[in-house]
């Protein structure tokens, strides 16, 4: 899945930073009560439904990363093949600039993805503490 622009994006991220500090809250407010008993079974299946989607979300943009970055890569590749070839010395220093552009946006596309999954320790905590309650079937 792909968003279409910049806009719909930041909806996108937007949207599961919610959702993540709200199962984050679930499950804190579940430690704090240290009655796993007295979480209803609505609350469950809510945040079941919640870790589902971002579960989802999260595959998501990983594979538009996956996408981000063969394109990135052709796109480098297709650059350096460019820079070998005989061209005025104007049109060399063009060709390293969208070069150096590219890798910028290689870049800035692998730091979003890293920032928009859930780190591995928390994706441990919520998948642990689903198992203690009984939540995964």
């Amino acid at each position: 899945m792909k968003a279409s622009s910049e806009v719909e994006r930041q909806r996108w991220v937007t949207a599961l930073e919610l959702a993540k500090a709200k199962a984050v809250k679930m499950l804190a407010e579940s430690d704090e009560s240290g009655d796993e008993e007295s979480v209803s079974q609505t609350d469950k299946t809510e945040l079941q439904n919640t870790l589902r989607t971002l579960s989802s979300k999260v595959e998501d943009l990983s594979t538009c990363n996956d996408l981000i970055a063969k394109h990135g890569t052709a796109l480098q590749r297709s650059l350096s093949e460019l820079e070998t070839l005989k061209l005025p010395a104007e049109s060399n220093e063009k060709i390293k600039q969208i070069n150096e552009r590219a890798t910028l946006f290689r870049i800035t596309s692998n730091a979003m993805i890293n920032v928009s999954v859930l780190s591995p320790p928390l994706r441990f905590c919520l998948c642990s503490k689903e198992k203690r309650s009984g939540m995964l079937k």
